[in-house]
């Protein structure tokens, strides 16, 4: 295989996980006092905490800085969390112990907190499977932007050509792309009405990416 590199998302990927962030982020906005719409939330769909709160900051002309503001909302998001029972996505254990079979090097590349991360995948017991994880808290620019996905391939020592990366989101699948990798975009209903369509393949379920599927990505 050419591909033999497969990167994750977490939330909306592994996790369903994106209608808890999204009902937490609508608490923290009434606490703000803004308004929060759908639309405007698609927006910030794999965003990192700090740039979403600049964002937010910016699009709202709020004084307060986004640093600041990301702290209040971690405040309540750990709060809220402690209590909400996340379920993965629907076969992705399975297709995770898939390409484990097909001799693949798996990591993960999300926008949450490694606190989240490292919660979600020793809950559903395939914190195994990785061989590297990597937090948006760690990473300057977030996705859109490439870097993320760039530090893995610097991780590996790898060109990016080598990455099939697979995300829920627009600013994940741009930001995929941007760093030059293969990129699978899934539908997950939950994640919202996501452009995908810079996608190289794109699926509405696991049960599609079988290991012949698969290997015809990866060749």
């Amino acid at each position: 295989m050419k591909r033999n590199y497969f990167i994750f998302d977490m939330d909306g990927v592994i996790m369903d996980s994106e209608p808890m962030h999204k009902e937490i982020l609508r608490k923290v906005f009434g606490e703000l006092g803004l308004d929060f719409s759908h639309s405007y939330h698609q927006t910030l769909v794999g965003m990192a905490a700090v740039p979403m709160w600049e964002k937010i900051r910016s699009d709202f002309s709020l004084e307060t800085n986004a640093r600041e503001l990301m702290t209040f909302h971690k405040e309540i998001f750990f709060i809220e969390v402690a209590s909400i029972d996340v379920p993965p996505v629907e076969g992705v254990v399975a297709f995770i112990n898939r390409l484990k079979e097909l001799d693949f090097t798996i990591s993960l590349a999300s926008s949450s907190s490694l606190k989240l991360i490292n919660r979600f995948v020793d809950e559903i017991g395939v914190a195994p499977f990785f061989d590297y994880m990597v937090s948006g808290e760690s990473i300057t620019r977030s996705k859109p932007n490439p870097d993320i996905f760039l530090n893995v391939a610097a991780h590996f020592d790898e060109d990016p050509s080598k990455f099939i990366v697979i995300e829920d989101s627009y600013n994940g699948v741009t930001a995929a792309k941007a760093a030059g990798m293969t990129c699978i975009g899934f539908k997950n209903v939950n994640s919202g009405n996501q452009d995908l369509s810079a996608a190289d393949l794109i699926v509405d379920s696991f049960s599609e990416l079988t290991s012949e599927v698969i290997r015809k990505i990866a060749s």
